[in-house]
């Protein structure tokens, strides 16, 4: 892996995403591009043409509302923060700026990176939303590369769990874990499976089991038995220095275990890293 996009709310910067997504740049050595994101509300918008007499919402610039200057401080301000801390952890570092629709310009950096790194708490909303966000959620719906939930607090990897219920979608996240991280790869590594009692050994067992000690050195199977979503959650939330790894989030494709009301619990409620892959 070579190119990691971060995605900041120039108007919330959190210093704690930009120290995970240092530690993952540093790991890897890749270089490490900090997408700055700058989103006026539509309500924003309507206020100020109503207040200016503007016709047609198209017609303004960023640069005509009140509080640009005040804006472009703070995107100064945060650009300089993330560059010094960069810096100082031996990154190769670039930044992009965007002043135009976030998920759109979200979507089509995804195209051209491996890996992108958000913040659980990606919200350009106005109104209080609890994590994940609807624009979150539509981010990780439409992405186009593997994605990184960043955790408020870091304190490094021991163990690495695997949420697998032998469909195509969380084999396919294991395998882009594995490719694109293999320095983790003398981590204890945990995959997790939620059963029915009961219920038959999955004949593929044998062959993830090949997989996975292709690439790690200290694998194990841990059985649950019940409902994934909540079994998932209560395995995981006293868990530390553990990194989560998901299938595709929200697609038609998307397994039981790892649909979003079993993702969307961990984004809101765990303070771990999710790594999230779509096929």
């Amino acid at each position: 892996m070579k190119n990691i996009r971060l995605v900041i709310d120039a108007g919330h910067f959190n210093t704690h995403h930009v120290q995970f997504a240092c530690y993952v740049a540093s790991l890897t050595q890749s270089r490490l591009t900090g997408i700055f994101m700058q989103n006026v509300p539509s309500e924003a918008l309507s206020e100020f043409k109503i207040a200016s007499g503007t016709p047609f919402e198209e017609t303004l610039e960023l640069q005509e509302l009140p509080d640009f200057r005040k804006m472009q401080e703070l995107l100064q301000e945060s650009e300089s923060t993330f560059r010094a801390m960069c810096e100082r952890q031996g990154v190769h570092v670039s930044v992009h700026t965007n002043t135009h629709d976030p998920l759109e310009e979200i979507l089509a950096e995804s195209r051209y990176a491996d890996l992108m790194i958000i913040g659980s708490d990606l919200a350009f909303e106005t109104s209080d939303e609890k994590k994940p966000s609807s624009f979150l959620k539509e981010v990780l719906c439409g992405v186009e590369c593997p994605v990184m939930i960043a955790p408020d607090h870091f304190e490094g990897v021991e163990e690495i769990v695997f949420a697998h219920d032998g469909n195509a979608a969380s084999a396919h996240a294991i395998k882009q874990f594995s490719y694109l991280l293999p320095e983790l790869g003398d981590a204890r590594l945990t995959i997790v499976q939620v059963v029915h009692e009961g219920e038959q050994e999955d004949a593929n067992d044998g062959k993830l089991a090949r997989l996975v000690s292709s690439h790690y050195s200290n694998a194990h199977f841990k059985k649950l038995y019940g409902r994934p979503n909540s079994e998932l959650f209560t395995f995981l939330m006293n868990k530390k220095k553990t990194l989560v790894v998901m299938g595709s989030y929200g697609r038609s494709t998307f397994s039981n275990m790892l649909v979003p009301s079993t993702a969307d619990p961990l984004i809101r409620n765990l303070n771990l890293p999710i790594f999230i892959a779509h096929r």
